[in-house]
């Protein structure tokens, strides 16, 4: 097959990609155009090379990644408020029809009363309703890409902060970054506000739902983690070991610790941890702070530590933490103090564990950690949907990893915003986009005179694209304005490069310089370019922060993405080319 033929033939069959896309279910049909396109422009000896393979791989795993859905129709629920009377739909769930009209963003937020009809991904469903439905809702996404607030709006938050001292001020917003960054990698907005002798901070994050802004900064963040001991009293006395052995007496509802008296509610220090006298009679029980906040030192994220397993009709999620050294010594001496149960391996009390007062779990203690300093603990739960875990795991690893808020905050306002910009912004974008590459198509073809040197170059800086918006896919990287602008920088470069392949390629002036030699030193040239520009772009990602760190994280990747999978594939196809 001659190469206007190939043309030809690319040309029809992207068109019918495009087609099959808009009309039926996208992401199976544009595999199978990618892969049939794929088979057309390349040889078949170049299927055997490795650096066509490792490019090609990467083009199927960003349009798996990236899970595109032209066709996408309705509301999906992000959060249903907790007197709201619609209780069969679920987060998560699609609507596309209320009483037999197709639902839009007015018609979520009317008011309905009586018996109305449902129509979801999960069937018909007729509910009662008395006003407002009281469900989040936001469009069904076309991607997997996560889009920023000029583009796709969020929701912000005013929070009202007991302090106005600008120290306080700035760890509250600090810790917060941190909690979110984890939670999500995702645009957010923060500006300390003084107004009226108060301190207040504004919070806006692009995507997400107002409950899930809600649970997590409402949250001051205080972990604590108590044992309740028992120590055995006899003839009215008894002993806890702790650092060193501290004798009480019980007398008159009262216990006499050291010297000192305690009585029922009570709190007490000893050895440095604290202790609340619980009960007091003919034994007594007190419950003791064995770590809080400030000894969490890490939390895991890795698979082998963080996990979530299907157990029976529910999801258990678990994750492990790592204590201080000092944390993990308070456990060992007051598991020292609790006795074996015969028959079940643990220990006489468990360990709880409370966030903000609030009980979060309750685990059994091995009896093989009695009086064992250990530093590392899991902490579980469970939910009813695996959805619903991963949420629940990845909003207690973000509290835990930024730590307690340094001062109570209360939420004032929060409100949805509205894009900026709007999907019409990225659809100008896109044609200028197209109109770009179809100047570098016209200079090139000028340039060159061979249309199989500027098929491949379209080929190519589409593919570095692609690959490019499925490693932001794959991250839940934010696509916002500085990433648009990291995009296209890292596409400018790349016909930069390509251009110093072909003419390197073309050379004439050294005769004895092979193809091979001649690639290699272009190769060169564009791996000390991707070099200098990397180490001109770390700086701003490490201590740069708003627009200047999304676009040096997106100009990492993308420069990454073309000197280590798409330059060499583009190699490979110009030393085919120029041997015909």
């Amino acid at each position: 097959m001659n190469t206007n033929m190939k043309i030809v033939l690319f040309i029809a069959m992207l068109a019918l990609t495009v087609a099959g896309a808009l009309f039926l279910p996208s992401t199976p049909v544009i595999l199978l155009g990618v892969i049939i396109l794929f088979l057309i422009i390349v040889p078949r000896a170049m299927l055997k090379n490795i650096r066509m393979l490792i490019w090609f791989v990467f083009i199927l795993l960003s349009v798996v990644l990236i899970s595109f859905n032209y066709n996408a129709s309705g509301f999906s629920v992000v959060s249903i408020d907790k007197n709201s009377t619609i209780t069969s739909l679920a987060v998560g769930e699609i609507l596309y029809k209320i009483n037999d009209v197709p639902v839009t963003a007015d018609s979520i937020a009317s008011e309905y009363f009586g018996t109305i009809k449902l129509e979801t991904n999960h069937g018909q469903k007729f509910v009662r309703a008395n006003g407002v439905l009281g469900i989040e809702v936001d469009e069904v996404p076309s991607s997997s890409l996560r889009f920023g607030l000029d583009l796709k709006g969020g929701v912000r938050a005013v929070l009202e902060v007991n302090s106005t001292d600008n120290a306080t001020l700035d760890q509250i917003i600090s810790t917060l970054q941190t909690r979110i960054n984890i939670y999500g990698l995702r645009e957010a907005v923060f500006r300390p506000v003084y107004y009226e002798g108060k301190g207040f901070v504004e919070i806006s994050i692009a995507g997400g739902s107002k409950e899930e802004l809600r649970n997590l900064l409402e949250n001051q963040g205080n972990f604590e983690a108590k044992i309740t001991i028992a120590p055995r009293v006899s003839s009215g006395s008894g002993t806890i070991r702790l650092e060193r052995n501290h004798n009480f007496s019980v007398s008159n509802g009262s216990v006499i610790m050291d010297s000192k008296t305690v009585r029922e509610k009570e709190a007490f220090v000893l050895d440095g941890i604290p202790f609340v006298l619980d009960t007091v009679s003919d034994k007594i029980n007190m419950t003791a702070t064995v770590f809080n906040s400030d000894d969490v030192k890490t939390v895991f994220f890795d698979p082998q530590r963080s996990r979530i397993e299907l157990e029976q009709d529910s999801y258990r999620w678990s994750f492990s933490i790592q204590l201080g050294q000092e944390g993990a010594q308070k456990f060992a001496w007051i598991t020292n103090n609790l006795e074996l149960v015969p028959g079940t391996g643990y220990l006489s009390s468990p360990i709880v564990l409370y966030l903000d007062s609030n009980l979060v779990d309750s685990l059994s203690i091995s009896s093989t950690l009695k009086g064992r300093v250990e530093t590392e603990i899991q902490i579980s739960g469970s939910s009813d949907t695996r959805d619903a875990a991963i949420k629940e795991r990845s909003q207690l690893q973000s509290i835990l990893r930024s730590g307690a808020l340094p001062t109570s905050v209360e939420i004032v306002q929060l409100d949805a915003i509205s894009p900026t910009l709007g999907t019409s912004f990225l659809m100008n974008a896109a044609l200028a986009g197209f109109v770009a590459l179809i100047g570098v198509i016209i200079v090139v073809g000028v340039r060159y005179r061979r249309p199989k040197i500027v098929l491949p170059m379209i080929i190519i800086s589409s593919s570095e694209i692609l690959i490019i918006l499925g490693i932001a896919s794959m991250i839940g990287w934010t696509i916002d304005l500085p990433a648009i602008a990291g995009i296209i920088a890292t596409l400018g470069s790349g016909i930069n490069s390509q251009i110093m392949i072909i003419d390197q390629a073309l050379r004439k002036e050294v005769e004895t310089a092979t193809l091979k030699e001649k690639l290699k030193n272009a190769f060169f040239v564009i791996f000390g370019a991707g070099g200098t520009v990397i180490a001109a772009m770390v700086p701003l990602m490490i201590i740069g922060f708003g627009l200047l760190r999304g676009f040096a994280i997106t100009t990492i990747i993308g420069v990454l993405v073309g000197i280590l999978i798409v330059r060499p594939a583009f190699g490979e196809i110009v030393k085919k080319i120029i041997k015909e």
